[in-house]
């Protein structure tokens, strides 16, 4: 029978341990050489670790750009070593020799592309502040100013009353007042009483007992019959138009009429404790704010003080400087009622 060989394979294992043992020598001498080589150009920063358990950090852009560096210096060495096959020490000299060069050119292309990253930066960050900042937007006026004949359409009106009857819950008029769109007096007139007033209402209408008795009062009729013809063909503005209109009693034109009253813009919110209130129809959601309060916020003008009269001229002012001012947005308001009423009625027909 045929045996096997042991002394032959142990050699032939020896053999290839020899040689294995002899390449991992020489790759890390290898290593060794390119660590010096790095140590010499200065970048002493990329040191072995001493624990090869430990978890290595993940190296920066930085860091990665130096080991590339490194790496073609020693595939440069390498190369003239196996062409030339000199010494160590000749290939380490050959090898910082040619990467000087490079070095120098690695750092200007650097360089430059650091600064094509900082141009590109702030153009991106002059990009990204112009998407993000807010597009100025040229507004127009609420109105253009309008013209004399415009202006000559717009009368504003007011009235103080008196009371009568039991405890003067009736009102009666007293005083009338009409303003042209300059706020200047165009009719301002105290009206006779028939009645026996039981209510001048003196802390609240100025009205007195000799104002009403005075040769210049005018009767129920004149003053009646001189407003309406102040009032014909014209847009009538006005705060609480309705109580005015009875107490005169005339009516307008809706589509005439521009009462801050009634303007939604100027009402506020009705409070839900108020909402059974008889004075407020079923389903109502506003109601309107004081003319004092209106002229405060929207124009900063103090009227109607307390222990102080109301004034009906300068009633009649303040709500025409509000419609002024809101004339635009009011007047596109009034437009579209009266399409939707023209469109409804040819609907009807």
């Amino acid at each position: 029978m045929c045996q096997p060989q042991p002394l032959a394979t142990c050699q032939t294992i020896k053999a290839n341990a020899r040689l294995r043992r002899s390449r991992q020598w020489k790759d890390q001498s290898e290593n060794q050489h390119c660590n010096t080589a790095n140590n010499n150009n200065g970048n002493n920063k990329a040191t072995p670790s001493k624990n090869n358990s430990r978890r290595r950090r993940r190296p920066t852009k930085k860091e990665q750009k130096q080991q590339l560096k490194i790496v073609n210096t020693c595939d440069i060495s390498t190369a003239s070593t196996v062409s030339t096959a000199p010494s160590s020490d000749d290939s380490l000299s050959s090898g910082s020799s040619v990467g000087t060069p490079n070095h120098k050119n690695n750092k200007q292309s650097k360089q430059s592309n650091n600064r094509n990253s900082s141009t590109q930066r702030r153009k991106r960050s002059k990009k990204s502040k112009n998407s993000t900042r807010p597009k100025t937007i040229n507004i127009p006026s609420e109105a253009p100013e309008p013209t004399d004949a415009e202006k000559a359409l717009y009368v504003a009106l007011d009235c103080e009353m008196v009371g009568i009857g039991p405890n003067g819950y009736q009102s009666r008029l007293a005083r009338v007042s009409l303003v042209n769109w300059d706020g200047e007096t165009i009719y301002d007139a105290h009206v006779k009483v028939v009645e026996t007033v039981t209510d001048y209402r003196t802390f609240v209408s100025g009205i007195t007992a000799e104002d009403l008795a005075s040769p210049d009062a005018v009767t129920f009729d004149e003053a009646q019959s001189t407003v309406c013809a102040l009032l014909e063909d014209k847009v009538l503005v006005g705060h609480g138009l309705k109580n005015d209109l009875r107490v005169l009693g005339i009516t307008h034109p809706w589509y005439a009429t521009r009462d801050t009253a009634k303007y939604e813009p100027f009402m506020k919110p009705l409070d839900p404790s108020e909402a059974s209130n008889p004075s407020y129809p079923p389903g109502t959601t506003h109601i309107p704010k004081k003319l004092k309060v209106l002229a405060k916020d929207k124009l900063g003008m103090i009227i109607q003080e307390e222990g102080v009269p109301h004034s009906p001229v300068e009633d009649a002012v303040a709500a025409l400087e509000l419609y002024k001012k809101h004339r635009g947005k009011w007047e596109r308001a009034v437009e579209w009622k009266v399409q939707r009423t023209k469109a409804i009625t040819n609907r009807a027909q």
